[in-house]
């Protein structure tokens, strides 16, 4: 691996990487975030985009991207006769920020989202259902709930 140099070991990169993504992982405890801020998991409460935004930039000091997948928010029930198409279920939290060195050194700042969300504006557009038996990996990394 050329950006290792010389006293690259073999699968450095490997367990950096990993190493990595754990320790942001527990830097960005998004679903806490959310649940500080009275947004949590339900499958008869729905939230504005901008709620979870809000909540989200709250605790990280810059606008993450939300995204959701789902139906579109025009062609469900509530959305009938909108011009929201966005979709209406959360699926990803995308956090940007400005590395100082190499990333796994963890020294970082955060900067705004760089991307148009996917997720309806409507108000109450947006569900972050439930986990359903068998949808998620019962670890605490996978089911943080």
């Amino acid at each position: 691996m050329p950006c290792y140099g010389p006293e690259y070991r073999k699968h450095e990169d490997v367990i950096d990487f990993f190493e990595t993504v754990i320790m942001y992982y527990k830097r960005l405890p998004t679903w806490t975030w959310l649940s500080r801020h009275g947004i949590e998991p339900s499958n008869s409460t729905s939230y504005t985009l901008s709620a979870l935004e809000s909540a989200l930039t709250q605790e990280y000091g810059a606008t993450p991207y939300v995204g959701c997948s789902g139906p579109k928010f025009n062609e469900t029930a509530a959305g009938r006769n909108s011009t929201d198409n966005g979709r209406t279920q959360l699926s990803e939290v995308w956090y940007y920020f400005h590395s100082f060195g190499r990333p796994q050194a963890g020294r970082a700042v955060p900067v705004e989202q760089t991307g148009n969300s996917t997720c309806a504006k409507a108000a109450g557009a947006v569900h972050y259902y439930e986990p359903t038996t068998g949808s998620v990996a019962k670890t605490p990394l996978a089911y943080p709930y």
